[in-house]
């Protein structure tokens, strides 16, 4: 066991090494503010702003000790060719920079409690984001360091036994609306025929009727389809259903519609099924619980996972809502303008709310990319988003990561779009 000496135990150190030796090491360690038991220690390393001896020892920044929030001096070094920050101030210290408040910085998304400018939908974007100003974006660069810090380690002290992990592909669905055209009742349908005749547009006329009079596949009706790529490839398959009432930015189905209902059931039979809040729901307590509360009666159980629709998140209340209604993991953790690592991570760890200075029991899974980041705002063609998502496959693979891709079963109803899914797929498991 790895004897740790700190001489303040605070909330911030006790997560972030949970999270580096318990969850990317898999090594029982033991965190003291006791001198004595760390004297009596064989192997041990201290975190303090001074050696105790000659024992490693990892120079700590104050950011660790902290119970506030403020504005954070970024000074970058470099570590084995990559770039971090929280430089250490003493020459004896093992590593370059403290490792644990980099980390802490990131997961926790400390940056993202400061002030910062928002986009049209109140969001945090990428471009306010220190890994997207600094270039490491697209990297998982906290499981970067931290691959590169055990090695370190044992090479220090070899009784030291890593357990390595494997790469997970979590292949997740929006369903933002269920069907293009069915089930929408009849004022929606007539409503939507008089649009579509009045920009002239015939032929999505003529494929609306087809659709009403069962004469033809519905072209959001992707089930299917999504099924046979998981019966090929064996991943394990996420759905996150929008069940809230009509508004501006939410047009799904009726949430009382019975044929709705039957395809959650269904979808239920091969995956697991979430809830997807509203972009009504996101700052209304009461309507996500209404929403939450619908699904859950239609599956008739408790419902644990979630992405919030437009990937809205709002650090702390969003996940605060979340837990409030009784939400075990979250998938949200991504940008919508960019692909890549929001927290830097590519695994999944628990919420961190630095609003209580402490951890919570949300498990959090970060997103490696949505289809429309790729597609809407990166303007990315067809060959280049094959070539994106292959290296963000790489990036995830070379740290023993988890994969979570998000596409909707309506963009899937789009053959270009279905090759490149494929293809990627193909690339991941082979």
């Amino acid at each position: 066991m790895l004897t740790v000496y700190t001489p303040e135990i605070t909330p911030r150190i006790t997560f972030i090494m949970d999270v580096i030796f318990k969850e990317h090491f898999k090594i029982a360690y033991y965190l003291t503010e006791s001198l004595d038991e760390f004297n009596k220690a064989d192997l041990k390393m201290s975190y303090a702003t001074q050696p105790v001896s000659d024992e490693i020892f990892i120079n700590r920044h104050p950011l660790i000790i902290e119970a506030d929030i403020g504005e954070q001096i970024i000074d970058f070094c470099t570590f084995e060719d990559e770039n971090v920050f929280f430089p250490s101030s003493h020459n004896q210290s093992f590593l370059p920079f403290d490792i644990f408040s980099f980390a802490f910085f990131l997961l926790s998304r400390y940056e993202e409690y400061l002030p910062h400018k928002k986009d049209k939908y109140n969001r945090f974007p990428s471009t306010e984001s220190i890994a997207y100003k600094s270039g490491f974006l697209q990297k998982p660069l906290v499981d970067i360091v931290i691959l590169k810090f055990a090695k370190k380690l044992q090479e220090a002290l070899p009784e030291l036994k890593f357990e390595s992990s494997q790469s997970r592909y979590l292949a997740t669905y929006d369903i933002d609306n269920a069907y293009a055209y069915k089930y929408k009742g009849i004022v929606r349908s007539i409503g939507g025929l008089l649009k579509l005749s009045a920009r002239f547009k015939w032929k999505e006329v003529i494929d609306r009727i087809a659709v009403l009079l069962q004469q033809k596949k519905d072209p959001f009706d992707t089930y299917e389809y999504i099924r046979m790529l998981q019966e090929k490839y064996r991943f394990d398959t996420y759905y996150f259903i929008l069940f809230s009432e009509q508004d501006k930015y939410d047009r799904g189905l009726n949430p009382q519609n019975k044929y709705f209902h039957r395809l959650i059931k269904q979808l239920e039979k091969t995956g697991r099924v979430g809830i997807h809040p509203s972009f009504a729901s996101h700052a209304n307590k009461i309507k996500l619980k209404k929403e939450i509360s619908g699904l859950s009666s239609v599956l008739e159980r408790e419902i644990t996972l979630s992405r919030s629709h437009y990937l809205l998140l709002d650090f702390p209340e969003s996940y605060k809502n979340l837990i409030e209604n009784g939400i075990k993991a979250d998938f949200t953790l991504g940008y919508a303008d960019q692909a890549g690592f929001r927290a830097s991570t590519c695994k999944a760890f628990n919420f961190f709310d630095l609003s209580t200075n402490q951890e919570t029991s949300l498990k959090l899974y970060p997103l490696t990319y949505m289809e429309g980041s790729l597609q809407n705002y990166m303007g990315l063609t067809e060959k280049e988003e094959l070539i994106f998502i292959k290296q963000l496959i790489d990036e995830v693979k070379s740290v023993d990561g988890i994969f979570v891709s998000l596409w909707h079963n309506e963009t899937l109803e789009k053959n270009e779009c279905k090759k490149i899914y494929e293809k990627s797929l193909d690339y991941f498991f082979t």
